[in-house]
């Protein structure tokens, strides 16, 4: 396995056309590479049978290709392979034969309509990518066959999709404030019911989610976010799901430093996202990034960008009906959010709030945004997958009105 030592110094950010050419070539390298350890990957994938999860070696062949590639790119390259959310998403929606329009939100965040809305209940996403990736060809396959399987199972919900501005151009709170105001536009513009709301984040977007609840319980001290205040009527969110959210920025938990081989973040990722994301409070602003402003403010680690950071009483009174954290068995960032899952459900349910923290076996970050594409050959839904469909439904069919 090819080392990662050698990533962790590199902080500077690049998209795909100011790559080097030496990091291009890298990216064909990698490809390369890739084609030629296929065999074996398939042979050790096949030999060693189902996984702890259940699912055919497909899915072990699948966490296995994944795990080969990223270790060996640095997010810089990654750039050059992803493009923009909205270049994405009209894409695959054309691809789809699914109507898409957008609102855009204060802030320079947009909101996607992912089908027709119908204004009763609705599905907010905000996807993952450590803050400096656009949302994935996963994320969308994985989006619609959620709509879908929710409308067979008799909830018929509209699907919005936030696209935020990326490191390190934007850094925090820029990405905090566009998802509260895209969680605004919902309430205060479409007249959606709170209660008939779930907001749903992966990785960073699990971060993203747990923070805009963080900031209509506590609202932003810095002034620079407005407080969102939910009706009277409708005090509490429906829902909140945080798949294998990014808590902690912390790279010594025993699962970051002894990897599964199988998942899909690393520890050089960590440093380098949190990095463009935010300001290390023990570090000086980093040389790679813009120098700030006389007017700007200085912003550092805090329980809003950093979940885990929060002690249990921040989370009494919490704004949500119930609330589910999926953590996947194999992944790097397991024990992080183990951890900052106990402190969270001690918290909530000290507010008389629900709260089901998932630990699914076998499986890695996000698992079931990746399944997805294997489903159209192993149809079997993996227990990440399953766990947030029938939290999905039980919320929605519970909120009708």
């Amino acid at each position: 396995m090819a080392s990662n030592a050698k990533f962790e110094i590199s902080f500077a950010p690049a998209t795909g056309r100011d790559l080097s050419f030496r990091e291009k070539v890298g990216v064909l390298v990698m490809a390369a590479k890739l084609v030629t350890a296929l065999p074996f990957l398939v042979i050790r994938a096949f030999f060693g049978g189902k996984s702890k999860s259940g699912k055919s070696w497909i899915y072990e062949l699948r966490s296995r290709l994944l795990y080969f590639a990223l270790a060996r790119l640095h997010p810089r390259q990654i750039n050059l392979i992803n493009p923009p959310s909205a270049i994405r998403i009209k894409a695959v929606s054309k691809g789809l034969k699914v109507p898409v329009t957008f609102d855009e939100v204060e802030g320079g965040g947009k909101v996607h309509w992912w089908g027709e809305r119908k204004g009763r209940k609705v599905f907010f996403h905000i996807h993952g990518g450590g803050y400096n990736l656009g949302i994935g060809l996963h994320h969308l396959l994985w989006l619609h066959r959620t709509q879908e399987l929710l409308k067979s199972r008799g909830v018929e919900a509209d699907f919005a999709i936030l696209e935020y501005s990326l490191t390190p151009t934007a850094r925090y709170p820029t990405q905090m404030i566009q998802s509260v105001e895209g969680l605004r536009l919902l309430i205060e513009k479409y007249n959606y019911d709170p209660a008939n709301i779930i907001i749903s984040g992966d990785s960073a977007g699990g971060a993203l989610v747990l923070s805009v609840a963080s900031h209509i319980l506590h609202p932003h001290p810095s002034g620079a976010i407005k407080p969102l205040i939910l009706p009277e009527s409708s005090p509490k969110l429906g829902g909140l799901i945080a798949m294998s959210p990014w808590t902690s920025f912390a790279t010594d938990y025993n699962s970051m430093q002894n990897p599964t081989g199988k998942d899909v973040v690393f520890p050089y990722f960590v440093k380098i996202w949190s990095r463009w994301l935010v300001d290390r409070p023990d570090e000086p602003r980093h040389q790679s990034l813009p120098p700030l402003a006389a007017t700007d403010k200085k912003y550092t680690w805090d329980e809003y960008n950093q979940a885990g950071q929060a002690d249990p009483s921040w989370w009494t009174g919490f704004p949500v009906k119930k609330s589910i954290v999926l953590i996947g068995e194999d992944e790097t960032l397991r024990d992080s959010i183990v951890d900052f899952g106990d402190k969270f459900r001690e918290g909530v349910e000290k507010g008389q709030g629900v709260v089901d923290i998932v630990l699914c076996e076998g499986e890695i970050h996000t698992e079931c945004l990746y399944d997805t594409p294997v489903a159209k050959v192993q149809k079997v839904p993996g227990k990440m997958a399953e766990a947030i469909w029938s939290f999905s439904a039980d919320v929605l069919k519970d909120n009708v009105k």
